[in-house]
C-alpha cells in the first residue's frame, strides 16, 4: 500500500482518526493508573512484609511457601491475607485505591465525590467475647451508628478517657468498660498520632461485618501518604487491640448485662424481620395488582367484564376461606 496514502487518511477521516487517538490515549492511561494502583498496594505490603513475616507462620494469598503477597480483585482492589497467629483465625487486609485507570471516575467524578485510598484490616478473633465497640472521630460517629445495628441498639457516645483532650477520637461502646481497659498508653499513643488517617475501627460479637461471630474492623485512609514507619505504625495498632481484647477478661456482672441487652437486640431484629417480610409481601401484592390493571386496560370490553367476574368470586373465596379459619 502507498505510505503517502496512509499518510492522507487522518485528514480524509478526521472523526475516525481522533476516535482511533482517543482509544489509544486511553489504553495507555489506563494502564499507567492500573500499574500506579498496583505499585502502591506492592509498596504497602513490601513496607510491612517483615511484621508479617514475624507476626503470622504464613502470609500471601495461596497456599505456597512462597506464593503471591497480593491478589488483584480489580484495577483498584487488592488483597493480602495472612494466617498463623495467636489469638486470630486470620488477617485480611483490602486495599480499595482511587480509580486512577479510570479518566472519567478520577478527574470528573472525584470533583463532585472525593475518593479516597483505603486499607481495610478484617481480623477474626479466637475467642468471642459479648464485646461491642466503635472507635472514630465525633463527627462522623452518629452517620456510622446508624449504619450498625450491633451499635445502633448496644452503644452511646463514650470519651476515652486517654485520649482526652488530646484528639477527636471518641468511642462508641457499652460503657467505660472495657474500652478504658482496652485502651493502654501505648494504643493511646497510636490512635494520637494516627488520628488524621483513622476511619473506624470496629469490634462486634454480632456478625454485622461479616459471616464471622467475633471480628475486629480497621480501616484507615491515604494510608499510601504515610512514611514506612508510620504504616508500621498502623499495622502495630491493629495488632497490639488484637491481643489486648483477647486477654482482656469481662467481668460477670457485666457479662450478664450485655448478654440481657442482647437478648433484647435478638427480639428487636425478629420484630424488624417480619416487618420487612410483611411491607415486602405488601409491595410485591402492589405491583401485582398494577400489573393486572394494566392487563385489564388492553383487553376487550368483554373480556374486562369477564376479568372482573373473576376477580370477585375469587375474593368471595379468599372472604370465605378467612371465615371458616377464624370459626
Amino acid at each position: 500500500m502507498d505510505i503517502g496514502i496512509i499518510a492522507q487518511l487522518p485528514f480524509q477521516y478526521p472523526q475516525e482518526a481522533l476516535g482511533v487517538l482517543l482509544v489509544i490515549i486511553y489504553i495507555i492511561l489506563y494502564s499507567v493508573g492500573q500499574k500506579q494502583n498496583k505499585s502502591i498496594a506492592l509498596e504497602f505490603v513490601e513496607n510491612n512484609i517483615e511484621i508479617f513475616q514475624q507476626q503470622f507462620s504464613h502470609v500471601g494469598v495461596t497456599k505456597e511457601a512462597k506464593g503471591p503477597l497480593l491478589s488483584s480483585e480489580s484495577s483498584s482492589s487488592f488483597r493480602f491475607f495472612a494466617s498463623g497467629r495467636q489469638n486470630c483465625e486470620f488477617l485480611m487486609a483490602t486495599i480499595e485505591l482511587k480509580k486512577r485507570q479510570d479518566l472519567l471516575s478520577y478527574y470528573a467524578f472525584t470533583l463532585a465525590w472525593p475518593e479516597k485510598d483505603l486499607l481495610q484490616f478484617d481480623i477474626s478473633l479466637t475467642h468471642p467475647q459479648t464485646i461491642v465497640f466503635a472507635i472514630l472521630k465525633a463527627r462522623e460517629a452518629k452517620t456510622y451508628k446508624e449504619s450498625y445495628t450491633d451499635l445502633k441498639y448496644l452503644t452511646e457516645k463514650v470519651v476515652i478517657d486517654r485520649l482526652e483532650n488530646k484528639t477527636s477520637l471518641i468511642a462508641l461502646a457499652e460503657g467505660k468498660e472495657p474500652i478504658t481497659t482496652i485502651i493502654d498508653n501505648k494504643i493511646a499513643q497510636l490512635l494520637e498520632k494516627l488520628e488524621k488517617y483513622i476511619v473506624a475501627i470496629h469490634l462486634t460479637d454480632q456478625k454485622g461485618l461479616s459471616q464471622y461471630p467475633y471480628q475486629l474492623r480497621a480501616t484507615f485512609q491515604n494510608f499510601n501518604k504515610l512514611s514506612q514507619e508510620q504504616q508500621n505504625d498502623i499495622v502495630n495498632l491493629v495488632l497490639a487491640l488484637v491481643d489486648k481484647i483477647q486477654v482482656y477478661k469481662l467481668p460477670v456482672s457485666l457479662k450478664q448485662q450485655y448478654e440481657a441487652e442482647r437478648q433484647k437486640l435478638e427480639e428487636i431484629k425478629t420484630k424488624d424481620e417480619k416487618l420487612r417480610r410483611i411491607e415486602d409481601a405488601q409491595k410485591k401484592k402492589t405491583e401485582k395488582l398494577q400489573k393486572e390493571k394494566q392487563k385489564i386496560l388492553t383487553m376487550s370490553r368483554d373480556q374486562q367484564i369477564k376479568a372482573q367476574e373473576k376477580e370477585r368470586k375469587e375474593e368471595l373465596k379468599r372472604k370465605y376461606q378467612k371465615r371458616v379459619m377464624h370459626m
